[in-house]
């Protein structure tokens, strides 16, 4: 397997994803699968390990990182590195998973070589990154701002396969503007998560999706999908450029490309995973470049 993206249904709104990229397993956000973590534990060992190499934490919201998930995740998989956002949390959740991820790494020397809190003078003393390169980018988010949605942690998760920008919960124009001037964003996206679980707002816009012009979309819903992701308005503008949305509604979403095939596979299971539906297929910008 060249690169493989899961999206997990939850039993709650949330989002969880794994990207999976040449022996190296990131487990997007700290929740757990509708049924529990032996779902993660088998996505995990699918690819020969029992350990993953990064928890990536985009938002300390509930829905995005939660106590009780996150413990259980930590002891485990025992991350290599936890990347964690940069502003403080003001709930008694987050402040709980936040104090947690310190004791753990404090504790757990030989098993978390660092706890990486991506702030602007860390985002700013990174490297460029190199065109066609397999090496994640960070992107800046607002800070100083009043709302932490627009505090989200913002990466392109990139392999020699197919590329996943993340944006968490920004909502901001003032953000979408400012991807707009970076590159990569227009020349490497393939798969896009939908900021916000597909909620409407002001960084998902017609412009945006005309500049990254991802060829599959996937909103991360619970199976109940109470708020009615992705909003109408969104589905529109992804329909209105053919662009292929998915969502975790029903089942999982898996975003796979075997190291032989130039395609990209994507499903959409069903009935508890244990049945497919809607399968769509796309190259990837690199191998159409």
């Amino acid at each position: 397997m060249e690169t493989k993206f899961r999206a997990f249904q939850l039993d709650s709104p949330g989002s969880l994803f794994s990207y999976w990229k040449k022996n190296t397993y990131t487990l997007i956000e700290a929740r757990l699968p509708k049924d529990g973590i032996e779902v993660l534990r088998k996505d995990v060992q699918y690819h020969g390990k029992e350990r993953i190499n990064t928890l990536h934490i985009t938002s300390w919201d509930n829905d995005h990182c939660e106590i009780n998930a996150l413990t259980q995740i930590l002891n485990q998989f025992r991350p290599d590195k936890i990347e964690i956002p940069s502003y403080e949390p003001d709930t008694d959740s987050g402040k709980s998973c936040k104090r947690l991820i310190t004791k753990y790494d404090h504790i757990h020397q030989k098993y978390v070589y660092n706890v990486t809190t991506y702030d602007k003078s860390k985002i700013n003393g990174l490297n460029n990154g190199d065109a066609w390169g397999t090496s994640n980018i960070v992107y800046h988010s607002l800070y100083d701002v009043e709302s932490h949605n627009d505090m989200s942690q913002i990466r392109l998760f990139r392999s020699a396969g197919f590329n996943v920008l993340s944006l968490g919960d920004c909502e901001s124009e003032e953000i979408t503007n400012s991807l707009m001037k970076k590159s990569f964003i227009e020349t490497e996206v393939d798969v896009l998560i939908l900021p916000h679980h597909g909620a409407e707002n002001s960084v998902l816009t017609g412009p945006f999706l005309d500049y990254c012009t991802p060829s599959l979309a996937i909103c991360s819903s619970n199976y109940d999908n109470e708020y009615d992701h992705p909003r109408p308005a969104i589905s529109q503008l992804l329909s209105y450029r053919d662009i292929k949305s998915m969502t975790t509604k029903r089942g999982d979403v898996i975003v796979y490309q075997e190291s032989s095939d130039n395609q990209v596979q994507a499903i959409n299971l069903v009935s508890n995973n244990e049945e497919t539906e809607d399968p769509f297929t796309f190259i990837t910008k690199r191998n159409s470049q």
